[in-house]
């Protein structure tokens, strides 16, 4: 098995078809990002793709954990071919190449939104990984329609915000995502748990080159009076669709429910185009999320489950007590 690392946009090969966080679409977007610097890496056998994944290396002030200066961070366990039967294997090459950028200069390594939390389980311990508890939040799209499972306070809130005249639709033009992207710039900034990213990064997935809009992301907006007071990032992958961001202008407009209404616009836009799963990625935090929110998404007919994100530090000493902590 060979292990190859691209380093720019320009040298990637063609890859196989998946998950919108290791394409290269993705990579495109964070190579355009000055505190963050992509690498792919392929595995390939005989010449033959098996999988690919994208390694982030970032750098900023995190408050937790409490760094700054440089880390890496890596998003799911990557694509493989469909016929692959050694991926555990081919993630602990990756991880092992990984370790071979990973020296002083760096603080940490961060793994975080993979689906099996018992996938590499052996293979991260191994590397003295430090296992925190986390969860996911999802609905069931293809077994009943979202609006049963809907609760209903938010079934009553999002008719009376459409009775007082507030509407809900995907943005059609650049002008519209970019007044979205600075009303969740905004939003965020207080936000210390939930950070946002870069709205270059953002833009470029959710606009292409031409100035059309992409199907890899979807910007939803909610309107009043030509105003927009809501909106909320949605990415898809195969048959599920991810909520990655959303807000709304509760305490100006607490009538038309904004909020409910950018997150229930994105779940009925996946159940329309028949897609299995929706996901809150929201809900994916260190330390858990407040009952009010945690609330709020249960409210849609989310169901958790529990997972794992996973930590590196450089310090051996500080790992070690971590695992007597966590472990």
């Amino acid at each position: 098995m060979q292990i190859e690392i691209h380093t720019r946009s320009e040298e990637l090969p063609l890859l196989l078809p998946g998950n919108i966080n290791h394409s290269a679409l993705m990579f495109k977007a964070l190579e355009q990002n000055g505190s963050s610097k992509p690498y792919m890496l392929v595995a390939r056998e005989n010449g033959k793709e098996q999988a690919h994944l994208i390694i982030i290396k970032q750098r900023g002030v995190r408050l937790f954990p409490p760094m700054f200066g440089f880390w890496y961070t890596i998003y799911g366990e990557g694509v493989y071919a469909e016929e692959c039967t050694r991926r555990e294997e081919i993630f602990a090459l990756f991880i092992a190449r990984l370790f071979d950028m990973f020296d002083i200069r760096h603080q940490y390594i961060e793994i975080k939104t993979i689906e099996n939390p018992r996938f590499a389980y052996a293979t991260l311990s191994r590397r003295n990984f430090v296992p925190v508890r986390d969860h996911r939040i999802y609905i069931s799209l293809h077994s009943k329609p979202p609006v049963e499972r809907l609760s209903k306070s938010h079934r009553t809130c999002i008719r009376k915000a459409q009775e007082r005249g507030a509407t809900y639709r995907t943005a059609n033009n650049a002008e519209e995502i970019e007044r979205g992207l600075l009303l969740l710039k905004n939003y965020y900034k207080s936000k210390i748990r939930r950070p946002f990213p870069s709205t270059d990064i953002l833009r470029s997935l959710l606009i292409d080159e031409k100035g059309g809009m992409r199907t890899e992301a979807t910007l939803f907006i909610v309107e009043y009076k030509g105003k927009i007071i809501g909106c909320s990032i949605c990415t898809y992958d195969n048959d599920k669709a991810s909520l990655a961001y959303s807000c709304g202008l509760r305490k100006s407009h607490p009538r038309h429910y904004p909020g409910i209404l950018s997150v229930w616009a994105a779940v009925e836009d996946a159940y329309n185009k028949k897609l299995r799963h929706f996901e809150f990625l929201e809900s994916r935090t260190l330390a858990g999320i407040g009952a009010g929110f945690r609330n709020f998404i249960l409210d849609f007919g989310g169901k958790q489950i529990s997972t794992y994100r996973w930590y590196h530090f450089k310090w051996n000493f500080l790992n070690k007590i971590l695992l007597a902590i966590y472990v």
